[in-house]
């Protein structure tokens, strides 16, 4: 008897995991992308040509590929682009293949109606270089309104306004350095500049800010899933009211008990 309900148990624990595990993969797959494979071999300094396949992939099984490998928009550039690299027939086709001196760049991850800038970084306004292509970013800057802005008096002196505020938010990071795949970092090389991905305005804003303002940017990091943009921007300088509370208030996540010594 107690057999028979060891045994019993044993198939609703394999069948509940069996269903886990399927709700899991199917969560995973979610959308496809189109990649390519060679369908003969090939040496290097060979173009493909017509000798490729287009195969389809759950992008959540294949995270890699997204970043590693050309989809639909660079079949020319597959087409004719010479190899760098052997590829047998069967083998998915990657950036890394194809010669670098033709290499398109940022220009097919550009949409229409976007722009690419670069901004100068080093390592303290790139977050010590942790940022990386695809990465989501707010740009900041110090603003120095001049001397004829004087909004406080220290000691009866006049405190010229100067005040560090958002420029833009959520912005995508298309390249650092020259380097626009992240999987081409392996190590968190320095780098000099930051290219973004924004409209003609944010360029206009950042250039504006940078020529006129002689504004240093900063590079705040943000998670993937950190998109929203708020329209209430702060501005904190010496002279704000703010000031002094920003960074001295008991976190919401820290209960004070009555007695404690905490």
């Amino acid at each position: 008897m107690n057999r028979k309900i060891l045994l019993a148990v044993a198939i609703v624990a394999g069948l509940g995991a069996a269903f886990l595990v399927k709700q899991h993969i199917d969560e995973l797959v979610g959308d496809t992308i189109t990649v390519y494979k060679a369908t003969s071999d090939k040496s290097v300094g060979d173009t493909m040509g017509s000798d490729i396949e287009a195969i389809t992939l759950p992008a959540g099984l294949f995270p890699d590929v997204l970043e590693e490998a050309p989809d639909q928009n660079f079949v020319d550039y597959i087409e004719v682009t010479p190899l760098r690299a052997r590829v047998a027939a069967g083998d998915i086709l990657l950036f890394r293949h194809f010669d670098s001196s033709v290499d398109p760049g940022v220009l097919p991850s550009i949409p229409a109606g976007k722009k690419a800038i670069s901004i100068e970084v080093d390592q303290a306004s790139a977050v010590s270089y942790f940022i990386q292509p695809k990465d989501l970013v707010d740009v900041m800057g110090t603003f120095y309104a001049g001397d004829d802005a004087q909004n406080s008096t220290e000691g009866g002196l006049p405190v010229p306004k100067v005040s560090t505020r958002p420029i833009l938010q959520a912005v995508e990071v298309l390249a650092v350095g020259s380097e626009y795949r992240a999987s081409e970092r392996q190590k968190m090389e320095p780098y000099g500049s930051v290219t973004l991905l924004v409209s003609i305005d944010e360029a206009a804003k950042l250039i504006f800010a940078r020529d006129y303002y002689n504004v240093k940017l900063t590079l705040i990091l943000r998670s993937k899933d950190d998109t929203d943009v708020s329209s209430q921007l702060p501005e904190v300088g010496i002279s704000t009211s703010n000031f002094d509370e920003i960074g001295n208030q008991p976190s919401r996540n820290v209960i004070i008990k009555a007695g404690s010594k905490e």
